[in-house]
């Protein structure tokens, strides 16, 4: 069950951050915006951890769009989402752990894809 939420938060925090991203908003104030967001509902809900997995997710959403677009942003975050909630006692007590999981995350989303275009195209020619 936790293991959902976090997937919906993690989104939930990177969607919101690109679409802030999108409209003209600085990334890191977007980032930010959406921390204090996470970090109200993570105090309104009494979940803790929740706060730290929308932050994740806003870490994914910063990504330019010149990278991916919402496409990419949505695959990620349910990646960052799946990684938070499966380091949640592998990396306790270490700093950097949210932006080590949007960033694995993300370029894990960019290998992904690019296989899946580099096998749909052999396809195709075949």
């Amino acid at each position: 069950m936790h293991q959902l939420i976090w997937v919906f938060a993690s989104f939930g925090g990177a969607m919101l951050t690109y679409f802030f991203q999108r409209i003209g908003l600085n990334v890191v104030v977007a980032s930010c915006c959406v921390g204090l967001l996470g970090a109200l509902l993570s105090y309104l809900l009494k979940m803790p951890h929740l706060a730290y997995v929308i932050f994740a997710g806003s870490f994914v959403g910063m990504t330019s769009p010149k990278v991916g677009g919402y496409g990419f942003v949505v695959i990620a975050s349910i990646f960052c989402g799946i990684v938070y909630g499966q380091s949640l006692k592998l990396f306790e007590g270490f700093g950097g752990k949210l932006g080590a999981t949007a960033f694995v995350s993300s370029v894990s989303t960019h290998y992904l894809l690019s296989v899946l275009k580099k096998v749909l195209k052999l396809k195709l020619l075949k």
